[in-house]
């Protein structure tokens, strides 16, 4: 049975958008309080329901990516002072707020946010850019099946896909 990589996961992360989590043993605390609990799905790799939906995540360069494109970074990482936060696209909206707007569909994403976006990392080659352009524009393409009953978060997500892809080839 898989099992956690629960060495690396313990401690405070900070999601995209800087809201702190903290993971202890398979639990998992937003900042505003609620906890879900993880489930190991095979090596570094992990999911969690949360509103309803489920999310899976995988541990690559000491980050936690997920599957709906949030990042998650370790605290005290980066620049002194504070915690590294890194410039991801935006972090899944937590209960009660309105959905991320469609900022970087709009020409105003960074090479961090186009890889992060893709699910890749450091400086992919164009083979590894295309499959990973293929797997996400297949996953969030507006007319699948399993997009139908969110057709917005679909469409702005499929138009982040392009974006970040026509980013990363130019």
């Amino acid at each position: 049975a898989p099992q956690l990589p629960k060495a690396e996961l313990q401690g405070r992360w900070f999601r995209g958008s800087g809201a702190a989590i903290l993971i202890s043993g398979d639990m998992v605390t937003f900042s505003n309080g609620a906890s879900v609990k993880l489930m190991p799905l095979g090596p570094d790799k992990f999911g969690m329901a949360f509103d309803g939906r489920t999310y899976h995540g995988h541990l690559l360069n000491g980050r936690v990516i997920w599957s709906d494109g949030d990042v998650w970074s370790r605290t005290g990482a980066g620049r002194a002072g504070g915690p590294t936060r890194p410039q991801a696209r935006p972090s899944r909206p937590q209960q009660g707020e309105a959905p991320p707007a469609a900022s970087m569909a709009k020409g105003r994403m960074s090479r961090a946010q186009a890889l992060a976006c893709l699910e890749l990392a450091g400086n992919p080659s164009e083979e590894e850019l295309r499959k990973a352009y293929k797997k996400a524009a297949l996953r969030w393409h507006p007319d699948r099946r399993q997009n139908h009953d969110r057709a917005d978060e679909a469409k702005e997500r499929f138009q982040e896909v392009r974006a970040a892809f026509e980013y990363l080839q130019g």
